[in-house]
């Protein structure tokens, strides 16, 4: 009797079964959300912390990873590009000194310029980086 592959796979962590397709080929026993869990957590740990940055910053170094990097930018800047017009603009007028950077308008921290509509790139509110991301982007920052 010819015996099917079940395309499914139980997790070694949270003991789930899963299907094959929520698992790493590079990590066929665990499934990715606790690959990710793990990940995110040693990140967090400041005992390995050290390490991880070194290995980040070790790999950003690769040739793959530049040319991984430059070709990303690439298609990013094609992809949105009255939004990276609208940013060079401000930058530009930044450098030149035709506009000044101001504080937060929350918070007086340090701000970067918020764009509401990419199509008018001197209308720009000044936010730091935490209420740029709430306001602008809805994402909570810790």
């Amino acid at each position: 009797m010819l015996q099917t592959k079940s395309p499914f796979r139980k997790c070694r962590k949270c003991l789930k079964r899963k299907h094959l397709d929520e698992f790493y080929d590079s990590q066929p026993h665990k499934c990715k959300e606790c690959v990710k869990a793990y990940t995110n957590n040693r990140r967090l740990d400041l005992y390995e912390r050290e390490k991880v940055l070194e290995s980040d910053l070790r790999r950003s170094r690769t040739p793959e990873r530049k040319a991984y990097a430059i070709e990303a930018q690439r298609k990013r800047r094609t992809r949105e590009r009255q939004k990276y017009k609208a940013r060079n603009a401000v930058n530009n007028a930044i450098r030149d000194g035709r506009i000044q950077r101001l504080p937060c308008e929350i918070c007086s921290e340090k701000a970067q310029a918020h764009h509401e509509d990419y199509s008018k790139p001197f209308e720009i509110r000044w936010l730091c980086f935490k209420h740029h991301r709430e306001l602008g982007h809805h994402q909570k920052v810790g």
